[in-house]
């Protein structure tokens, strides 16, 4: 018993399992008003609770506005239609088509089309009168008022603080794999196990994916923005360009990562000295990241243009293995030197905001 209720808790942690709790929450809750409420449709709210939780505070607030001007513009519309051609399917489909056209306008989206094309369906229902439709937008109105309340405890915080948080983890564990990766540089003989770049390639392949995600609720935070108080536009730009730094950053680490993959895979030792100076070079592009991680906690407006400490460390030992880089030898720890010091300087100039992270 106490084992399951333990899996129940971690369930209710994860952020999807909490979204479907929320969601059950809000119909229950919505249909429980409605039906207490004569005037409301205890249905129609159950179904916009539903359907208008989101992830996010102001993504609910969003689809509640869209379910408002679905019944606002069904009931015209489908008024206009039925004066037009009586109650019918041909009334609905026009009814239907002449919203999703404003939608359009309005720039609603694809879901928002969707959404206030099924809205004028509940509008229009099995019956149509003024009765009929003020308890339905009621319903509405009742519906998207408890999803807006629900959603506030999806997650804690603002959608772009949120974003931040998200994104400064992925830095610190680019960060990370970097100090792996340059320790076993240093530690070894020359020779990279192929299973252990692989490892690292798949980790930097992780980050990036992550931090794409990230993208999208940072970009959606700075959409918000426009129209939700809690979100103020210029640090929700700043975030956005955090996350997109981190993001060319972990790309960048990736073709680090398939460059390491590739010369395992050969079988070729890196001279010793040469793989000292490029693990010096990982170690305080690894520090560079850190400190701009930590920059953006407090500051996400910021980048290491303002901290040149860990940007001319990075440059003097790049200068460094330069000269270990050309002394090689063979061609291929030539060229894997090459290749890792020029990353390792976009990854500089990403930090420092010299070059475009989009």
């Amino acid at each position: 018993m106490t084992s399951l209720l333990i899996r129940l808790r971690a369930a209710v942690r994860h952020h999807d399992a909490r979204i479907a709790v929320l969601s059950a929450a809000a119909a229950a809750i919505a249909f429980g008003l409605g039906s207490l409420t004569p005037q409301v449709s205890a249905v129609v709210a159950a179904l916009t609770a539903i359907v208008s939780v989101r992830p996010t505070f102001h993504g609910s607030m969003q689809e509640g506005l869209r379910q408002v001007l679905g019944v606002a513009l069904g009931a015209a519309f489908a008024w206009a239609a039925l004066h037009v051609v009586g109650y019918s399917p041909v009334s609905l489909f026009l009814t239907v088509i002449v919203c999703f056209l404003v939608a359009h306008l309005l720039r609603l989206g694809h879901e928002g089309a969707v959404a206030v094309g099924m809205t004028v369906i509940l509008v229009v229902g099995p019956q149509f009168n003024s009765e009929a439709v003020e308890t339905r937008f009621l319903g509405v109105i009742v519906g998207s008022v408890v999803a807006l309340a629900v959603s506030f405890f999806t997650r804690p915080g603002t959608p772009h603080g949120r974003a931040l948080t998200d994104v400064v983890a992925q830095a610190d564990r680019t960060s990370e794999l970097l100090v792996t990766i340059a320790a076993t540089l240093h530690s070894g003989d020359g020779h990279i196990d192929v299973d252990t770049a692989r490892s690292w390639l798949s980790e930097a392949e992780h980050i990036l994916t992550t931090t794409v995600g990230i993208r999208h609720d940072a970009t959606d935070a700075v959409d918000g923005s426009r129209w939700s108080p809690l979100i103020a536009e210029d640090d929700a730009q700043a975030v956005l360009n955090q996350v997109r730094i981190t993001e060319g950053t972990a790309l960048t680490v990736v073709s680090m990562c398939r460059d390491l993959v590739a010369s395992a895979g050969l079988g070729l030792a890196i001279p010793a000295d040469m793989a000292s100076s490029l693990s010096d070079v990982l170690f305080a592009t690894a520090r560079a990241i850190s400190t701009q991680s930590d920059t953006a906690r407090t500051n996400p407006a910021e980048t290491l243009s303002e901290h040149t400490g860990p940007v001319g460390i990075v440059t003097a030992t790049r200068r460094e293995a330069v000269t270990h880089v050309r002394g090689a030898d063979d061609t291929t720890p030539l060229l894997l030197g090459g290749s890792l010091l020029r990353d390792s300087e976009k990854i500089t100039e990403l930090l420092s905001g010299h070059i475009s992270a989009r």
